[in-house]
């Protein structure tokens, strides 16, 4: 295996662990607030004091989605890989819009949580699909020789 997919393979497992992180993030908003309204009432900044993490670490795996992307196209790891990793981003995207409409609608915000589970879901495939080509040996095929 080359070196950058063995970095595509160690990076995606990160971004995988940063998703389940950030999972957790969105459950600490929920529960610091929900006991912030035993105290008092719940203002903006209060729901900013329990979401702060998730909301700009959520950027952050943006970011780190899109050098997946860049690492998945530098080192081949195949075309299904590279297309899912793509999809990952895309539906990042989405998780960003998702939020900002959110905030005004919650019915579309009530899509935010489904949408990381599938972002888990497709980062934890990748991870493991990565680490098993790993364990097999594999690497990405070489081309066929010219024609004569």
């Amino acid at each position: 295996m080359s070196a950058l997919r063995t970095v595509y393979r160690y990076w995606i497992s990160i971004v995988t662990a940063a998703v389940a992180l950030q999972i957790a993030f969105a459950g600490y908003g929920a529960f610091y607030v929900a006991e912030k309204a035993h105290d008092a009432s719940i203002n903006e900044d209060v729901v900013e004091d329990g979401f702060g993490a998730h909301i700009g670490f959520g950027y952050l795996i943006f970011l780190a989605t899109v050098l997946a992307v860049i690492l998945a196209l530098l080192a081949r790891p195949g075309k299904r890989t590279v297309l899912l990793t793509v999809g990952a981003l895309a539906l990042v995207i989405v998780q960003i819009v998702l939020a900002w409409i959110g905030s005004e609608v919650p019915a579309v915000g009530a899509l935010h949580p489904v949408n990381a589970f599938i972002i888990l879901a497709l980062f934890g495939s990748l991870t493991a699909g990565e680490w098993r080509a790993r364990k097999m040996g594999m690497t990405t095929p070489a081309a066929p020789p010219p024609a004569a």
